[in-house]
């Protein structure tokens, strides 16, 4: 038998082993017994007639899948359910060919159990290891077995086990070189047994598409152990999906310590479990956790349907609850009430010890807009101190609630005015619709013109050139209006189209417009004079937070502006695209993106169960015309779109301003 082998001796390099050419030759012998004995069990699976989005067809390549029991069913990979496929092909050891049908999938887990009625085949399936067998060890040595082609050569690649726990709990990784044919291939470890299936899968942020690192070194499998406990499930032909639960956690470091909500989402199985804001999480499923990744890993191991208990700390009480996840919730529908808010730091002493000071947060009014929801109910000074009876934390918090909260739906906050406390009612709009719903900022007044001045943004590791149009802090404050100071800078991010270059230049028309709406604008062009290209994301996201820095800018104000607004909305060009891919690819950086509504969505790999994004999307939407394809998908995610009769820079840079306003 031929052996397609791809032998790295990962075992023997990272422990130090001997390198002697006996030790070789057993472990190479060990590897090639235990794949020898795998075998019997992996499958072929073409995937053949796959419509593509322009209309033509093609065949996938093929891939693997492990025989699980003996009336034929066979678990494989998303791989071959990437695309409507006119049918699929099992290619059997003994080389016969049987179509098959998708019997259910574990969207959770990128797998597809697949049946293969045939009267004449015996299937081999593959042996299922008892839990307290497989206990993961990292650094072991891992096989990867799969078949390719309709000769089904064997192939066979080795590494070690790299790490548990990935992919939010529900893989373990290994380094072994794993090409698309190994896709759905059983993991074997050196005493034969199944250790898991694998998968085209990345790292969250890690690539727009799950098969980008394959070769890499590094590949995903889903432990047999929980593969052992969903069969049965799939089985009976139930799909499989994540669960959520419908709360954010507060803070913007994952890996911070604190596990305190920020948000609970109306209807949400958080909400009818009883969790509030405010709430410190303590464990998940009986699984300790302190900081937001650790309760994503905890979560990990549900599906939607599933029951969880959570304990959780509230008014210095331990409190336990039963949540039911789901696999959907309903969208958001961003509010919007129209007031900018700061955080007040305050200094208070201890009660035991004076010398003792720790530092307490109050969100404090500082503009309310004219003719939004809060005008005549919230003045500026007010105190916020909480909303529907919990806590405000601070003002991305409330940004976050108020984002969360129910269309049509009054919301209560209780403030403090002039030391007295009070209890208001505000009716919130909708941001998503046309944009001459919600009432625009009065305009500053202009600042002098030497106050602003062009500069120059150079990174180390950047190659795109870059400009900055900004206000001089120190006059600024001594020429700019009363109600200039009492706001903080908006900041808008111009992607220039690949064919203009330089970004002083372009920033000319620019300049009147931001010292009028009190907006700092840098432009950035693209590496190359042709494109944007997707790794450019890295390089607009780090001249952004370069940009906040120089010009002082508030981070909750910053929007992303591709190249609609130089063609005035009737063209669309790469910097549209771009600003889309980078807005939807990176984690609240950019408060907002206008495009051009006939932007080419870029391929982004979009989360359904990360925090809210706090992003508004600008389109224009002339009469009589339909909204882009990707509107219902943006919509679905909980991203408002705003529309507008035409873009153009007067209107993005006031509508940029607006972004300073919840």
């Amino acid at each position: 038998m031929l052996f397609a082998f791809s032998f790295c001796l990962a075992g023997v390099c990272h422990a130090q082993a001997p390198s002697s050419a006996r030790y070789q030759n057993v472990l190479a012998k060990a590897v090639r017994g235990v794949a020898l004995d795998a075998l019997p069990a992996v499958v072929t699976i073409e995937v053949i007639g796959v419509m593509q989005a322009d209309g033509e067809v093609r065949q996938d390549a093929p891939t693997s899948g492990v025989v699980i029991d003996e009336m034929g069913h066979v678990l494989t990979s998303s791989w071959v359910t990437g695309g409507d496929s006119a049918s699929i092909i099992v290619n059997t050891p003994s080389g016969k060919r049987y179509p098959a049908t998708v019997v259910a999938q574990d969207e959770h887990r990128d797998l597809v159990l697949l049946k293969v009625t045939s009267s004449d085949e015996t299937w081999q399936p593959i042996e299922f290891p008892s839990t307290d067998q497989t206990i993961d060890k990292v650094g072991e040595t891992m096989v990867a077995v799969a078949r390719y082609g309709e000769a089904n050569t064997p192939m066979v690649s080795t590494g070690i086990l790299s790490a548990v726990g990935r992919l939010d709990g529900t893989a373990i990784q290994t380094d072994a070189r794993i090409s698309p044919a190994f896709y759905g291939g059983p993991l074997i470890d050196l005493k034969g047994r199944f250790r898991g299936i694998v998968i085209p899968a990345v790292g969250e942020g890690g690539a727009e598409d799950s098969t980008a690192w394959y070769d890499s070194g590094i590949a995903f499998a889903v432990p047999s152990s929980i593969i052992a406990e969903k069969l049965e499930q799939l089985r009976r032909g139930d799909n499989i999906q994540q669960g959520l639960l419908g709360f954010v956690v507060a803070g913007s470091d994952p890996y911070a310590e604190g596990t305190e909500l920020s948000v609970v989402r109306k209807r949400s199985p958080a909400d009818k479990a009883g969790l509030k804001v405010g709430d410190q999480v303590q464990t998940i499923g009986g699984q300790k956790v302190t900081r937001r990744q650790e309760i994503k890993l905890a979560l990990g191991q549900f599906d939607a349907g599933d029951d969880v208990e959570i304990t959780y700390e509230r008014d210095g009480k331990s409190l336990s609850t039963i949540a039911t996840m789901v696999a959907t919730i309903p969208p958001l529908q961003p509010q919007f009430i129209g007031l900018i808010a700061t955080d007040e730091v305050t200094e208070e002493s201890n009660e035991e010890d004076a010398a003792d000071e720790s530092s307490t947060e109050s969100v404090i009014v500082q503009v309310v807009w004219n003719q939004s929801p809060a005008d005549g109910v919230l003045k500026p000074n007010d105190r916020l101190m909480q909303l529907d009876g919990s806590p405000i934390l601070n003002t991305n918090a409330l940004r976050q609630r108020l984002w969360a909260s129910e269309p049509e739906t009054a919301i209560e906050l209780i403030i403090e005015r002039e030391g007295e406390t009070q209890t208001v009612s505000i009716d919130p709009l909708t941001l998503d619709g046309p944009l001459d719903r919600i009432a625009s900022l009065k305009a500053s007044d202009d600042s002098a013109a030497d106050d602003w001045n062009v500069e120059t943004l150079q990174l180390p590791d950047i190659t795109n050139t870059a400009a900055i149009w900004f206000p001089q802090p120190e006059a600024s404050a001594e020429t700019a209006s009363d109600e200039a100071r009492s706001t903080p800078l908006a900041l808008a991010i111009v992607l220039a189209p690949p064919k203009d270059r330089d970004p002083a230049t372009i920033l000319d028309p620019w300049k009147d417009l931001a010292r009028q709406h009190r907006v700092a604008v840098c432009v950035i062009c693209s590496d190359a004079d042709d494109q944007w290209r997707p790794n450019e994301i890295d390089a607009i996201t780090k001249l952004t937070a370069a940009s906040l820095k120089q010009s002082g800018a508030s981070p909750s104000a910053v929007s992303l502006i591709g190249g609609g607004a130089f063609t005035m909305g009737e063209k669309a060009n790469p910097a549209d695209s771009m600003a889309l891919g980078a807005s939807l690819s990176t984690e609240n950086v950019f408060s907002g993106v206008a495009i051009s509504n006939e932007t080419e969505p870029p391929a982004i790999r979009l989360r359904k169960d990360g925090p809210p994004r706090l992003l508004r999307v600008l389109i224009p939407s002339p009469p009589n015309s339909e909204m882009p394809f990707w509107a219902a998908t943006l919509r679905r995610i909980g991203c408002p779109l705003q529309t507008t009769l035409t873009l153009n820079r007067d209107l993005c840079l006031q509508w940029t301003r607006s972004l300073l306003a919840m």
